[in-house]
């Protein structure tokens, strides 16, 4: 598997959203991932290696040690409230979380989300607490 596409799903960073913050279109990054071509432009691979925490040769594949850098930044992901937003489920159970999420009113939602909170402090989540992506409503 490509570097690229292998940082990607490890870090659970979808190809739009790394696309975008990359500047790049979706079907250029998919040509990269696939081996169809690779960055000519030395900012890509430097966002690349800041997105993903390590540095720009084992991005390209060059090495296979991790040399990690200074994350300065995170991914990202202004989300336009006023457009739907498109969730993919992976599984009927994601469904009927959302499904079920759609019908607590505002109010509520803050208890949600301090029950996941206490969910996601258990140590079995350890190492998936961080995510390099950030969503803002817009």
């Amino acid at each position: 598997m490509n570097k690229i596409k292998e940082l990607r799903k490890e870090n659970n960073i979808t190809v739009a959203e790394l696309a975008k913050e990359l500047g790049i279109s979706q079907s250029m990054l998919t040509n990269y991932e696939n081996g169809n071509g690779t960055p000519r432009d030395e900012s890509i691979w430097e966002k690349l290696s800041q997105i993903f925490g390590v540095s720009k040769s084992h991005v390209m594949g060059l090495t296979t040690d991790i040399e990690t850098t200074n994350k300065t930044k995170r991914l990202r992901v202004v989300v336009d409230m006023s457009q739907p937003v498109s969730i993919q489920p992976k599984s009927q159970t994601d469904l009927d979380v959302l499904t079920k999420l759609d019908l607590i009113d505002s109010d509520d939602m803050g208890e949600v989300l301090k029950f996941l909170d206490k969910l996601l402090a258990q140590s079995k989540y350890e190492g998936r607490r961080e995510t390099l992506i950030e969503y803002v409503a817009e």
